[in-house]
């Protein structure tokens, strides 16, 4: 029996990212259809919204204003996926996620069929068509299409990081003009949801060819999304038009988006209160009183966003292919002050996370009273530290002969809680490791970063780390898995990459879920990356625009902004 996904109204329900196959292949067996929905958003984000008045009919045309730009490049495939939600706004994606919920919605595709646990058959929309723009000037777009963009995200230059979104696809074929079939290597409860993830969005071929791989510019934009990157440029902003040939019909409502970058968060921020901009983040240490004081004034909306601050060793260079060493950074860790110094301050709120960014750990991790059982977390640090220095000893280091190594990462005025989060794990380390520990900080701009750290040409290193959706094995099998797109440090535990592979195969969400807890337990003894904090953000909106989606600080939905309109 084969299950037909596609819109509300043509579907018998709809199918959640998180259940993904597992959710269609129980529903088509058991015929149970009431029970395979998915779920609702109360708490997932940390608290509900608050909206400046009942929703009224959309209307067409107007102008929306954020702030952001593209300052890492226009190239989907080779940057973190969370940072590409806003090239939704030109590309698509073969299936979307709901900005609130992760259900799948459709996109590229107006319905799926699941035919058995190892293969997924997709109908595209009719009319779909890219840009009128060279090389590709309009033409439509072909299965074909999607087969390329697929096999280039698997390409093995380790720029190419969103991989293993694709880790289970065997086979991909045309089946005629409008149907996608793909085989996987085995049952996968994970494969459908990671189509949706924002690194996957699709290219045409001929565009890639002319621009010699290098999408850069605003003419080396084509895309089949409901608006047309007009013209871009670094640190100043971008300006987007309607796509008059947008395939879903009546979309989209806005006639234009503008961009614009600010040199300072501080800037920015005063341009959003002057009603300069539509949209921002509330600043963390601003972020409580303006929920409590400026709910009427604003849509406010707090964000479990799917971003985590991290700590990567490369463990192919020396100290650091030494577990002890590695052991002793993490114990060495202050979580409660990266959760009130750093967390709180720049976001308002914040909670203790292994590998998971909030939104994820809200459903899948363990509690923060659980983490506090485990010494990394205790408070006070005294029996964590002497045991770090212990390790650190072990391995030759101490007071006459330290651990110095270079603590990388990225800062700039735009960014400054970067740079904020390198400066307070180099004072933590120096603190805590009594004069044995004595790193130095390395700051890169943002698009130098990028290279770096995926080339791996780093020591040690602290950053936001980008899993691209909520399912936890887009963090575990990215970023923990031999091999993984996003694990920069190169660590590796076939014993890790084991579970990591028999989790996707669990389509029981509670059996899953118990699979889940018993990774992250062995990766708080195990790994030697150190996740700092993950984040929720408080996302306040100009009361004039309707529909915008709540995003995280580099979680963005431009796919979404088809439907936002300006009364």
């Amino acid at each position: 029996m084969s299950t037909v996904y596609g819109p509300p109204a043509q579907r018998p329900h709809r199918l959640s990212r998180r259940g993904s196959i597992g959710a269609a292949t129980a529903c088509a067996a058991t015929l149970a259809i009431a029970g395979c929905g998915g779920r609702t958003t109360a708490g997932r984000a940390g608290g509900a919204a608050t909206s400046g008045g009942p929703q009224a009919t959309p209307k067409r045309g107007g102008t929306i204003i954020l702030s952001t730009n593209f300052q890492r490049g226009l190239d989907p495939h080779i940057l973190q996926a969370t940072q590409t939600g806003m090239f939704g706004m030109f590309y698509s994606l073969l299936v979307r996620a709901n900005q609130k919920t992760y259900e799948l919605e459709p996109d590229l595709a107006t319905k799926w069929e699941v035919p058995s646990p190892t293969e997924l058959v997709f109908t595209l929309a009719p009319n779909i068509k890219w840009h009128d723009r060279p090389p590709a000037n309009g033409r439509p777009l072909k299965v074909e299409d999607i087969i390329f963009s697929y096999n280039r995200v698997q390409t093995k230059d380790p720029k190419f990081i969103n991989k293993n979104y694709l880790n289970s696809i065997d086979k991909m074929e045309a089946v005629d003009a409008r149907t996608l079939k793909l085989t996987l290597r085995q049952p996968d409860v994970t494969q459908l949801g990671n189509l949706s993830a924002p690194g996957l969005k699709v290219l045409a071929p001929e565009v890639v060819e002319a621009a010699r791989g290098n999408l850069a510019e605003a003419s080396t934009t084509v895309g089949t999304g409901a608006f047309i990157l007009q013209s871009t440029e670094t640190n100043v902003g971008s300006e987007l038009i309607r796509n008059p040939n947008y395939f879903k019909p009546g979309l989209p409502y806005v006639d234009e988006i503008k961009l614009r970058a600010f040199q300072d968060a501080q800037s920015e921020w005063s341009a959003f209160l002057a009603g300069k901009i539509d949209h921002r983040w509330v600043p963390g240490e601003d972020s409580q009183t303006f929920a409590r004081d400026k709910s009427g004034q604003y849509q406010l909306d707090w964000f479990g966003d799917l971003d985590f601050y991290i700590a990567q060793a490369m463990t192919l260079k020396k100290p650091f292919d030494d577990a002890r060493v590695t052991g002793a950074l993490r114990l060495l860790i202050d979580h409660d002050e990266f959760q009130k110094a750093w967390g709180q301050v720049w976001w308002g709120r914040a909670r203790h996370s292994l590998c998971y960014g909030a939104g994820t750990a809200d459903n899948w991790d363990l509690t923060e009273d659980e983490y506090k059982q485990h010494l990394e977390w205790k408070q006070p640090k005294d029996e964590a530290i002497k045991t770090a220095l212990s390790l650190l000893a072990a391995a030759g280091f101490s007071k006459d002969k330290p651990l110095k190594f270079v603590l990388s990462g990225t800062g700039e005025a735009s960014v400054p809680f970067q740079q904020a989060a390198s400066q307070l794990l180099q004072a933590q380390f120096r603190r805590n490791g009594a004069g044995v520990v004595d790193p130095e900080i390395k700051l890169y701009p943002s698009a130098a970063w990028d290279a770096v750290r995926s080339n791996s040409d780093f020591e040690y290193y602290v950053g936001g780390h980008a899993t691209g959706g909520e399912d936890p094995d887009n963090s575990l099998s990215g970023t923990y898995k031999t091999g993984g797109g996003r694990n920069y440090g190169k660590m590796s535990d076939p014993q890790l990459d084991q579970m990591i592979a028999k989790q996707r195969t669990i389509f029981d969400e509670n059996e899953r879920k118990k699979a889940i807890g018993e990774i992250t337990l062995y990766m708080i003894d195990h790994v030697p990356y150190g996740c700092l904090v993950s984040r929720y953000v408080l996302n306040a909106t100009q009361l004039n625009v309707e529909n915008f989606p709540t995003e995280g600080v580099t979680t963005n939905w431009g796919d979404h902004y088809e439907t936002a309109w300006v009364q």
